[in-house]
């Protein structure tokens, strides 16, 4: 046990040092910017240079908010149309970086019981899969809905990539369909959700969408 609390403290040590470098990466690149603009030097390279710089950012960002989504959870009060809102605009990145539209309907503001970070690392996860799962689409689409229905919210993330290959493994330890990939994302945050008295299932995938389910119960709200 004290073993895991302290790679867990390392872990948001080092995530909290990584991200304050980060910050000024952003900083310097947006000063870049201000000067180019305010010394009317319109480069295309050096602007394109800035926002490549500005979107890797972003992406370790939620690098590291995923790596904090280990460990214990700190469950609160929140609301759901703010905390998603806050997962979509982050999700965003990984829409740019591959010409994705991501857009959200969200029906619903009341409050629900869970980890505010974990939640917003598994709507950014399955949107990066997504994004990550689209090859040559001419039209390249993820939704994001959420609504009340009965005692619970239902979210749902959906997009027209391509059918995911052998879904029954997809929760299994160790699956993956990346050449990169390790087999743990949608595991981990399968469990989170579940221990938000909340369930994480794959609905549908085929040559036409593609559906992740998100069910978060009301009744200990």
């Amino acid at each position: 046990m004290k073993n895991n609390k302290y790679d867990l403290d390392t872990i948001r040590l080092i995530s909290h040092e990584i991200k304050n470098q980060l910050s000024i990466c952003e900083l310097y690149a947006e000063i870049i910017k201000k000067h180019c603009i305010k010394d009317e030097i319109y480069n295309m390279n050096i602007m394109n240079a800035v926002d490549c710089i500005k979107n890797s950012v972003r992406m370790s960002n939620n690098s590291l908010l995923e790596l904090k989504s280990y460990g214990d959870l700190k469950i609160e009060k929140h609301c759901v149309q703010l905390v998603l809102e806050e997962a979509v605009k982050l999700s965003q990145v990984y829409g740019i970086q591959k010409n994705v539209k991501i857009e959200s309907k969200i029906s619903t503001s009341t409050h629900v019981l869970i980890d505010k970070t974990k939640f917003i690392a598994t709507i950014i996860n399955l949107v990066k899969n997504a994004c990550e799962a689209f090859e040559d689409e001419t039209s390249k689409n993820i939704f994001i809905k959420a609504e009340e229905i009965e005692n619970k919210v239902e979210i749902r993330v959906s997009n027209n990539a391509k059918p995911i290959e052998n879904p029954d493994k997809i929760f299994e330890t160790g699956y993956t369909t990346k050449n990169t990939g390790n087999g743990l994302g949608l595991i981990i945050c399968k469990s989170n959700i579940e221990k938000m008295n909340g369930s994480l299932e794959l609905v549908k995938t085929d040559n036409i969408s593609t559906e992740f389910l998100i069910s978060i119960s009301l009744e200990l709200n």
